[in-house]
This record gives structure tokens, sequence and C-alpha cells, in this order.
């Protein structure tokens, strides 16, 4: 492990005091050494790389609440289609058409894009399969993450590459639990992941709220994400999603809730009151014209609130710096002018994420001990110029782009850096990504 001191940063440290200042920050093999205002040279300290970063912003590593890595290769290939019909039309039959070399394209694709963007930690939702190749991939990347594999064991047109029971979906998600849970030095963990409502059995979600319970792993599921989905749910169940999962014992500070486009202020005070955790994802939310989630709303009620692309098919980017401005667009749409201040979005995209990862105690802010997950963001370009540290929040949100990133790091490893994945020729993987994705393809055809 290295030694690394970077100097003269403009530190955006997300610590409790939310302190800005320009300094000097230290690490130390994996972990945050020092930070603080210019560091005298110890003439006994031995550096193995100084870096000048008086033109950077250095930022905690972002946090992405909710993504599928194994969607990456469907890219530009399901537009213009509200959730349900993107599904049944397009995404399932994509998924049901993986296999293990697509996935692992797919994986390393969408794991490129996110470390070139400055994403340094991840909630993943996997398909029914092949989810060890996706953890393996995750592993040699150096991405911290949270995963697991997609449970659903019925819903409307699943195609039968998807359907699986419940004793196997629960099965193969301990298997992978056992495997993955802690790997990676700590990197990895494990999530218990149901589709959503629609695609899954009461018994499979009670099964899930005892197997998180037991394995003290979280629940990573979709909800009230459209009016459709609300709609049927209203009229198989006699509830709306939010209390549905809440029947099922599905919810709480292990969960995390993809979208909440749809809930209501009844629904807002019960995610506040147990404590569950939304993910927003305004890129998708807009392109499939599911609705604004009232964030702002559920910022004041004290419900944990995080940020993710979702995925690659209805986004179409990774992009943190797309969501987070987009995010603040949208509530001042609605809300306006005055709605979720930027400070607070980048709040959801640092230290709030790693809170809905319940990993806030060693990530998501720049403190002495923390684990070394940062990004180095260039703030001497035209887009953002002319600048003032004062108004950092607004820059990062409103001004910077994913490009201006320059470096990502991990664990104390540099994983990206201007403009290069370490250890990864990215030519390659885009030759396989179009490889593997012009061979899903006949396979989804030849099933039609």
């Amino acid at each position: 492990m290295a030694i690394i001191l970077f100097k003269n940063a403009l530190l955006v440290t997300m610590n409790p005091r939310r302190e800005v200042f320009r300094g000097d920050l230290l690490v130390r093999d994996d972990r945050i050494a020092r930070i603080n205002k210019p560091l005298e040279a110890n003439n006994h300290e031995k550096f193995d790389r100084i870096i000048d970063a008086g033109r950077w912003a250095i930022l905690p590593g972002f946090v992405q609440t909710h993504l599928h890595l194994c969607q990456t290769l469907f890219r530009n290939q399901a537009e213009d289609l509200p959730l349900l019909d993107w599904l049944q039309k397009k995404i399932w039959p994509f998924e049901a058409a993986h296999n293990e070399a697509s996935m692992r394209a797919a994986a390393r694709l969408g794991i490129a894009e996110l470390l070139a963007g400055g994403t340094t930690a991840i909630l993943d939702m996997g398909s029914v399969h092949h989810y060890d190749v996706v953890f393996d991939e995750l592993q040699k990347s150096g991405m911290r993450a949270v995963g697991g594999k997609c449970l659903m064991d019925s819903g409307e047109n699943v195609p039968a590459g998807l359907l699986e029971t419940t004793r196997s979906a629960l099965h193969e998600s301990e298997r992978l639990f056992k495997t993955w849970q802690g790997a990676a030095n700590g990197r990895l963990r494990y999530a218990l992941a149901p589709r959503f409502a629609l695609s899954c059995s009461e018994a499979l979600l009670r099964e899930v709220s005892e197997m998180s319970r037991a394995l003290g792993c979280m629940i990573h599921t979709h909800a009230a994400e459209t009016a459709a989905e609300e709609e049927i749910l209203l009229k198989e169940k006699k509830l709306r999603s939010v209390g549905f999962l809440r029947e099922m014992g599905i919810a709480g500070v292990q969960c995390c809730f993809a979208h909440g486009v749809q809930v209501t202020e009844n629904e807002i005070s019960l995610l506040a009151q147990d404590r569950t955790a939304i993910a927003h994802c305004p890129g998708s939310n807009s392109k499939l014209a599911s609705g604004v989630a009232p964030i702002i709303k559920m910022h004041r009620a004290g419900v944990r609130l995080g940020l993710g692309a979702d995925g690659a098919p209805c986004n179409n980017r990774l992009d943190i710096f797309a969501e987070m401005r987009l995010a603040g667009l949208l509530q001042k749409l609605r809300y306006g002018a005055a709605a979720l201040p930027p400070q607070t979005i980048v709040e959801m995209a640092t230290i709030g994420g790693a809170a809905c990862l319940n990993w806030d105690d060693d990530i998501g802010s720049l403190e002495a001990g923390k684990k070394a997950d940062l990004v180095a963001i260039n703030l001497d370009t035209p887009h953002a110029h002319p600048r003032s540290d004062q108004n950092i929040y607004a820059e990062l949100v409103y001004a910077a782009k994913s490009s201006d990133v320059r470096l990502t790091m991990i664990d104390g490893k540099i994983c990206y850096e201007n403009g290069d994945l370490t250890g990864v020729d990215t030519a390659e993987i885009l030759f396989h990504a179009k490889t593997e994705w012009d061979k899903l393809l006949q396979r989804v055809q030849h099933q039609i």
C-alpha cells in the first residue's frame, strides 16, 4: 500500500460541520491519515507520491444507491416506453438472454463508466442469474459495492428464463451471501433484492424479511415508481407499494427503496418513522415518464435519501453529475426556485448515500480514520468559470461534468486517473461489450 499526499486542494469534506477549506490530505494505505490546512513537511516522513491538487476539488467518492450493472449492454435499446412496457417488451427478454460472458461484459462496461465519473460505492441490483460474475468484476475493479441477485417468483409476462421458485431464489441468495459477504477486504457486501411487489409472491417477500434479519444484510427493491404499479397493487392487494412492503416486513434501516415517485404524505411519514431509505433516480424517472419524486418533502420529513442513475437503458448514462443536476432542476420546477439547495444534493450523493448503505461510519466524508474513497475534480474549466470556493456546491451540481473527474481512489488505491482506468484496457472493454451485445441480441431474436 502507498502513502500519498494531496497538496493545496479545495477539500469539500462533507464532515458533520460540512467544512470546506484549502489544505492537504494524506492517505496512508487504505485510510485517510490526516486532513487539515497545508501540512508542514516532515523530514522523517516519506511519501510514495505527492500530488499538486491546487486546481482540484477533492470530495468523498460519490455513492450511487440504485444501479443495474446487468443492464449496461442494453443502453440505447429500449426507448420511448413507460416502465411496465419497457420491462416486459425489452428489459426482461434481454436479461433472460444473458449468459456469463455477456453479464461480465455488462458489469465491466458499467464499472468503467462509474469509476471514470467519480463513483466509488454502489448499491446494485442484478438479474436473476450470473451474479457471481458481477461480484467477480466488482472485486477485480476495486469498486466498493452492496449488491445481490434479483428475486422474481411471479409476475405477468415474465420470461421463463427469469422465473424461479421461491425456494430456489432464497437458496441462491443465501449461497451468494456466504460466498461474497465481506469479500475483497470488506469492500463487497450482499443485499437481498426482490425486484418489486408485482414480480414477487407474498411468501417470497416475507421470507426475504426474515432472511435479512437472520443474515444482517440489506434489502434493495423498487417501490412507488409509477402510478400504474400503484393501481395494480391497490386492485390486487388493497394496498399501495410502501404499505404492502411494510406489511410483508420490508421496512426499516436495512431497506433501500428505489424511486418513491408516487409516495403520499402518509407514506413519507412512514418512511421517515421506519428509517427506510429512498434512492432518488431523476434521470430514469424522467425518461420513463414515471413522474417527479417529492424529494424536498421527504428531505423535510427526515427520510434518508440517496441518488442513483438506475440502469443504462433507462437513463442512458450512469453519471452522478447528471443525476445531481437533474435532481435540483426538477425539484425547482415543481416546488420553486429555492427547493433542494445544492449542498443537500451533494450530501445525497456522498454522506447521505453512504448512510443509505449503512456504511457512513467508514465512507461518505473526508475525515481522518475513514476509508480513502475520494474523487478529485478539475475546477479549471471554461464551463466552471468564473468561480468561487464559496459557491462550490452550486458549481458541483450545476456546472461540473463527469469529464472533469481527474482521479478516483477507493481504499487508498487509484482506480482512475486523467482519462485512464488503472490496469484496464478501455478499448478491450468496449470491444467485448459490442461483441457480447451482438451475441445477446441474436439469442433474443432466436427466442422470439
